[in-house]
């Protein structure tokens, strides 16, 4: 019996030690797939954090134009009407249309054109030129607003 448990002892003892030898020793594979794993983390966590933001901002802006319909309607004036380039390598082209509006007797200012556009605004050179011609200084325009947050507002929903 006594010569049983030594039997079992040393097994276990050698286990332990293979272990440690393919570890350390002859576990490279057990690197290399490690590495590998790692390596394809590194690349797929960046863009898939990047698709999570463009969603996520997409459905903001989704949310805000849907509730946007059901927004009340005031009387506003557009005071400044630009476009705006901005950008050192890859230049950006977009539309400034500053409007003024009054809601129960306070006066605000905004620059939404479209509701939501603060989370995905996308367009052309092209399309910031045309907005401007839609919107020149001086023009009276019907603002959308949200009726529990005044100050948030739009010209287009």
């Amino acid at each position: 019996m006594l010569y049983n448990k030594r039997k079992n002892d040393r097994s276990k003892a050698m286990d332990v030690n293979q272990l440690m030898v393919w570890l350390f020793g002859g576990g490279t594979i057990l690197i290399v797939i490690v590495s590998i794993v790692l390596s394809i983390l590194c690349a797929i966590v960046p863009i898939a954090l990047i698709i999570w933001f463009l969603y996520s901002r997409k459905q903001k802006a989704d949310t805000v134009r849907e509730a946007s319909q059901t927004w009340l309607v005031t009387n506003g004036k557009v005071i400044k009407s630009r476009v705006e380039v901005s950008g050192g390598e890859v230049t950006s082209v977009h539309p400034r249309v500053i409007f003024e509006y009054e809601v129960q007797g306070r006066v605000y200012q905004n620059d939404q054109i479209r509701a939501g556009d603060k989370f995905w605004a996308t367009g052309s050179s092209q399309d910031a030129y045309q907005t401007i011609d839609r919107y020149p200084e001086g023009l009276d325009v019907r603002v959308y607003y949200n009726p529990a947050n005044p100050a948030e507002s739009a010209l287009e929903r």
